[in-house]
């Protein structure tokens, strides 16, 4: 395995995203979805196969860098 960065791009055309919460503080995002039930019932999934892990579903708007104002 090599030592690339893999950038992703985020789609913020589908708002709310599923956040797996992780030690120190960090979070990755699992999924996004076009609405909140959707996110909620993959949650659900979520929790009954991987009871372990903690998971959280946010509305999250995107923010320009340049002006830290949502776009």
């Amino acid at each position: 395995m090599t030592n690339q960065e893999i950038l992703i791009t985020e789609d913020y055309t589908r708002p709310w995203a599923l956040m797996r919460l992780l030690p120190k503080c960090q979070r990755y995002t699992v999924a996004r979805f076009f609405n909140r039930q959707d996110a909620d019932n993959h949650l659900r999934f979520l929790d009954r196969y991987m009871p372990e892990a903690k998971f959280e579903v946010l509305f999250d708007l995107p923010v320009n860098q340049d002006t830290n104002q949502l776009l």
